[in-house]
């Protein structure tokens, strides 16, 4: 059931976020609190935000809305309204009576292309009561082509169409997931990833002898159709003609991997499957635990970045996260679960990711339990300001720099698997994204990353870190006692750690 927001529910002052019957899930002062949770509710049901919701009376030619459709939410902008009479739409025979109490209106679908929308030929017809005024569609944006087409054809469209139709008439039986339908609406609506094409190709392959039964490829076959059948669809097959599409799935299944395998730059491999950058974010206080808000990529800012293999240049482009935030919210994590005590354990739950015209935005909120508190209490005190998030590259593109020749990476679509603090960030998001090699070096030691997180969770001022090093040991021909061998070995861990922490730039911390 979707989720909207509006400006006039009698049980809030301000904005209110309320399902589709009505129930008022929460109050907000302001317009972007109330859509921030209306997209996180949208996303952990895997449903299409509902938008802001309007009266009749408030919809007016060239508004844009979004309405139910057997293929899921689509789009359009009203071309025309009939108050009162019948509205017919063009080319069809199809005709609409309006009253006044329920108006009608002409409405020009919009196909979701690239990172914006454009408008078809298709004209339908809606009353009103069925109609939610959204947000101006953005314009679509001009990207290089990708080197594979993975648009899924129209067939392959048609059938996850007939697949949802046929899960809401009742048949499919409980075997389907959440994450099968969430998906047979984007291709419904022309979207792919290539993580699902591959998988298809794989379904597609191993449930062939599903097709065997009469139920599931014969129309007038009794138990017509069949959960094989009603699966299939949803998968993008036509089960009445397989062929087409699981042709097309191997196709482009190879072509993916084919590509991922040959992704070089120069002959040289780039780290392309467990890729982590820094985010930094701002700690506030709350009733119910301390909330994380900041932004987890910024768009189209350049980041020097350094790895096994060389040093260039990475940005991050507008839509990048569109597609996985669709699919998955990513999971909160402390030290990307590395850590000795809190391991993977979720540090609490991501309330509101999304993406707006600066970034990547991330809220969330932190747990409140003695697991969680040092992690808590060390982000409070300003000894952890820093954030990474983990993710792999679906799309990217390299060009050699005009100015200086360094290689350039456009990351242009990912799969986001995590976010969280951390106590030492592999990357900043300066200008210059590498710590020197002797931080780095040190932080390979177990016990130094140990060392730094308990100097962090006492709320040690990073600066302060930065003053000479300890006075070297002193060196004595007597007999050195194990305690004291010991404690020697303490203080170089500290001294390791010491030094890892002073290579953080002043005002970076």
């Amino acid at each position: 059931m979707p989720y909207y927001i509006e400006s006039d529910n009698p049980d809030c002052s301000g904005w209110a976020t309320v399902k589709e019957d009505g129930e008022v899930m929460g109050c907000h002062q302001t317009k972007q609190e109330a859509i921030d949770q209306m997209v996180a509710l949208s996303i952990d049901e895997g449903i299409d935000p509902g938008g802001e919701r309007a009266e009749p009376d408030e919809l007016s030619e060239g508004d844009f809305v979004a309405w139910d459709s057997s293929g899921g939410t689509a789009r359009g902008r009203i071309e025309h309204i009939m108050i009162e009479g019948t509205l017919g739409v063009p080319d069809t025979d199809f005709s609409i009576d309006a009253t006044p109490d329920d108006p009608a209106a002409l409405i020009r679908i919009f196909e979701s292309v690239d990172d914006g929308w454009e408008p078809t030929e298709v004209m339908v017809g809606h009353r009103f009561s069925t109609l939610t005024k959204i947000d101006p569609l953005p314009e679509p944006t001009e990207t290089e082509s990708r080197q594979i087409d993975t648009d899924p054809p129209q067939y392959i469209a048609n059938a996850a169409s007939r697949g949802l139709e046929l899960r809401a008439e009742g048949h499919g039986g409980d075997g389907l997931t959440d994450k099968t339908i969430r998906e047979a609406r984007a291709m419904a609506r022309g979207d792919i990833s290539e993580d699902k094409i591959i998988r298809a190709n794989a379904w597609g392959s191993r449930h062939a002898n599903s097709l065997d039964a009469p139920q599931n490829s014969d129309p007038d076959a009794d138990g017509w159709p069949g959960a094989g059948a009603v699966a299939h669809y949803l998968w993008g097959i036509d089960p009445l003609d397989p062929a087409p599409a699981r042709a097309w799935f191997e196709r482009k299944a190879e072509q993916i991997k084919a590509e991922r395998a040959e992704m070089t730059t120069d002959t040289i491999t780039r780290e392309r499957d467990s890729v982590v950058r820094m985010v930094e974010f701002r700690a506030a206080k709350s009733d119910d635990g301390m909330t994380l808000d900041g932004y987890g990529a910024v768009f189209n800012e350049w980041t020097n970045i350094e790895d096994p293999v060389g040093v260039y240049r990475e940005r991050i482009a507008p839509g990048a996260f569109k597609r996985t935030l669709g699919m998955r919210t990513p999971i909160l994590q402390f030290d990307h679960g590395s850590h000795p005590l809190i391991g993977s354990i979720p540090l609490g739950r991501i309330t509101s990711i999304s993406e707006d015209a600066h970034g990547l935005r991330v809220k969330a909120r932190l747990s409140d339990n003695w697991l969680v508190q040092p992690v808590r209490d060390a982000i409070r005190d300003g000894g952890i300001t820093g954030m990474s998030f983990r993710f792999r590259i679906i799309d990217e593109s390299w060009e050699r720099s005009r100015a200086d020749g360094m290689e350039e990476r456009t990351i242009r679509e990912v799969e986001l698997y995590e976010v969280g603090p951390v106590v030492f960030p592999a990357y900043e998001q300066t200008s210059v994204g590498v710590r020197s090699r002797q931080a780095l070096d040190a932080l390979q030691d177990p016990e130094v990353r140990s060392e730094i997180a308990r100097i962090l969770a006492n709320g040690t001022d990073i600066e302060s870190l930065a003053t000479p090093s300890d006075p070297a040991e002193s060196h004595t021909e007597e007999p050195v006692a194990s305690e004291t061998i010991h404690a020697s070995v303490r203080t170089r861990t500290q001294r390791q750690a010491r030094v890892a922490l002073a290579q953080i730039p002043k005002g970076k911390k």
